[in-house]
């Protein structure tokens, strides 16, 4: 009762407090069954929207670095298209299909999911097929009623809203040569002895809490400039506790004359009745934060690039390290060779191995870069690279037109 009886004082004398919850930590996802109505499936993650989380993670919530990261990493694999084809049949398809554009993707969603998927359409004749980019988020794994059943997936194009009608999963048989008609999507992720061989993980998973990290440091500095008169002070008046209207009223005043970076340096007069009713400013004492901060800066940047297995250096200007063409250009062949060569093998058996099923024996291949200059920007000779760095796909078509250098 007592207590009961402080809460109202203070909320009379205009006194009040309000309790901040921090976002928790990363954890890695966990799969459930579900059963929605008409829709069984396998969850990805425990809220079905871990791709959502890792989406946000590249577009508007996440680490500079860790998109500087997926970008390169998607020049460096599918950035100079493949080699020319002697097979004037598979060159034909390549180009109907729009296989180069269709690669940037791909290998966009390869970095930032840890797989990707194609949509699959077959002629009237099962003869051949179309390929078209299917993004990986877009689709949840089916539940089979029965063993003998055929292996599918749901599709929607936000899994957030799938109840309502514009977003209703739309049934899409699992990739079979076997049965060769209508539409089916071909399913990639890299295997992962540690994770479900279901949904794939991206390599940077472990850095996931350092690139939310790198976002709420930014966060963090810009409330800093756009507040910057709170942080530091504590104005006090000794006047007595004003009224709630009363308090806002001056707040708002306050934070229009005084608050934020267009404000600094504007000088505050003040009149008061007596010294005892003079307001009072208590600075609060520097915590080292500045350093504090710088340190946590080398902290994340070291477990991003680490995560990644890719060097800052070929997203980043650091003064005195690697500054050289030269050096460049060795760095980017070490990671051509052990990191960049793997996923893009992957990608080729993937392609490949539907193209075979029609009839196409020869490879598609890969480019390597070929050149990069002293900034790390790839190029083919003196021509600028063309490469999908725009919003992942979300399914809609006019977003796949836009490739942007």
């Amino acid at each position: 009762m007592e207590a009961e009886k402080n809460k109202e004082n203070n909320l009379e004398k205009g006194v009040s407090a309000k309790v901040f919850q921090f976002n928790q930590a990363y954890e890695a996802p966990i799969y459930k069954f579900e059963k929605k109505g008409d829709y069984h499936f396998l969850s990805f993650g425990s809220d079905n929207l871990y791709p959502l989380l890792l989406l946000n993670l590249y577009n508007n919530y996440g680490s500079p670095l860790n998109r500087a990261i997926i970008n390169k990493k998607t020049k460096m694999i599918a950035g100079f298209g493949y080699k020319p084809l002697q097979d004037p049949k598979l060159n034909e398809w390549a180009k109907r299909n729009n296989l180069e554009r269709l690669l940037l993707y791909l290998a966009k969603d390869f970095m930032i999911y840890g797989g990707f998927a194609v949509e699959i359409i077959w002629n009237r004749e099962g003869t051949s097929f179309d390929l078209k980019y299917l993004p990986i988020h877009t689709l949840r794994i089916g539940l089979k009623d029965h063993e003998d059943d055929e292996d599918y997936y749901w599709y929607s194009k936000d899994w957030g809203q799938y109840k309502k009608e514009d977003y209703k999963p739309e049934y899409i048989k699992q990739f079979d040569p076997k049965v060769r008609q209508g539409r089916q999507a071909l399913y990639y992720i890299e295997p992962n002895p540690s994770a479900t061989d279901l949904y794939p993980i991206p390599d940077y998973s472990s850095a996931i809490n350092f690139i939310d990290l790198d976002y709420q440091v930014g966060v963090y500095h810009l409330n800093q400039v756009r507040q910057g008169y709170q942080p530091s002070y504590i104005l006090n008046f000794s006047t007595g506790i004003p009224s709630i209207d009363e308090q806002n009223q001056f707040f708002r005043s306050f934070q229009a004359n005084f608050m934020g970076a267009q404000n600094s340096g504007k000088i505050m007069i003040t009149y008061s009745d007596g010294g005892d009713q003079k307001p009072e400013i208590l600075a609060v004492p520097d915590n080292g934060s500045d350093e504090r901060f710088i340190m946590l800066q080398d902290m994340v940047e070291k477990q991003i690039t680490q995560a990644h297995e890719f060097p800052i250096q070929l997203v980043s200007v650091v003064p005195g390290s690697l500054g050289s063409q030269d050096e460049r250009k060795e760095l980017m062949a070490e990671v051509q060779t052990y990191y960049i060569a793997i996923k893009q093998n992957q990608m080729e058996e993937a392609i490949n191995g539907i193209l075979e099923t029609i009839g196409f024996t020869e490879k598609i291949v890969l480019n390597d870069y070929s050149v990069a200059d002293k900034t790390g920007v790839l190029t083919r000779g003196e021509e600028p690279l063309q490469t999908a760095d725009s919003i992942v796909d979300t399914g809609n078509d006019e977003t796949q037109d836009q490739i942007l250098v």
